[in-house]
Order: structure tokens, then sequence, then C-alpha cells
């Protein structure tokens, strides 16, 4: 059995490798739209719209071209400012999930004798695909 310990991860950002990411995630929500008629004694259910959010902790090294690239994103004023983003579970075995999204939070923290961290937050607009 394969296990997927993140070691073989990443996140790429418009194409480029954010090299120094400690972790990612991604939140799939689909929702439940209530399809009850007048009279049931029971409720009843169809799928609705798929929402996906995403967050990731940057290593932050300011020389990082993409890592910089990625930050700075939050601060632009496009009313499309969507990129293409991969997260990658593993390279080996090619399992990824695509799609475009745009930083909602970015919050950079530093502490004496530690590494730069910059947490971030996405929301991914359209589709995903890949899975697991």
């Amino acid at each position: 059995m394969a296990v997927l310990t993140g070691k073989n991860g990443a996140l790429r950002w418009n194409g480029s490798t954010i090299g120094k990411v400690r972790s990612w995630s991604l939140n799939v929500n689909r929702d439940a739209l209530e399809t009850t008629d007048l009279g049931s004694h029971d409720r009843t259910y169809t799928t609705g719209l798929r929402g996906v959010t995403g967050t990731a902790d940057l290593m932050y090294d300011p020389a990082e071209g993409g890592a910089v690239e990625l930050l700075n994103s939050i601060f632009s004023n496009s009313s499309n400012a969507s990129q293409s983003v991969e997260f990658v579970l593993d390279s080996v075995g090619g399992k990824t999930f695509s799609c475009n999204a745009f930083l909602t939070a970015a919050s950079p923290s530093v502490s004496v004798a530690d590494i730069q961290v910059c947490s971030i937050s996405f929301q991914i607009s359209g589709s995903i695909s890949g899975g697991f």
C-alpha cells in the first residue's frame, strides 16, 4: 500500500514551483439543495454547487521570485486576479489538483532564531481538475 507523505508534494503558481512550502491543504465543499415536497415526511436533497478554498504555509525568502510573485498578487486591483495554481500530492505518481485561484489572505510572521513564514489562503474560481 502506497502512503502519501508529502515528500514529493509541491505547490505551483503560474507554472513555477514554490519550492519552500511547509504545508498546503484544500477544502472542497458541495452544497446540498433541499428538494422536499410539501406533505413529505422525510427531507430529500440533490447536489448543488461546489466551492473550493485552499491554504499554504510558505517559508518565505525575498530572493525567491515565485514566492514574491505569489505574495504580491494579493495587491492586484484587477477584477480577474485568478492565476493558475497546482497542488501536487505526489509528483512521482502524478497526483495533482489544478485550478485557477486568487489569494484571499496573506499573514507573514517571523520569530527570533526562526525563518519567516507566510500563511496564505486561496479562493478557487471555477472547476478543479485532478483527484486523489
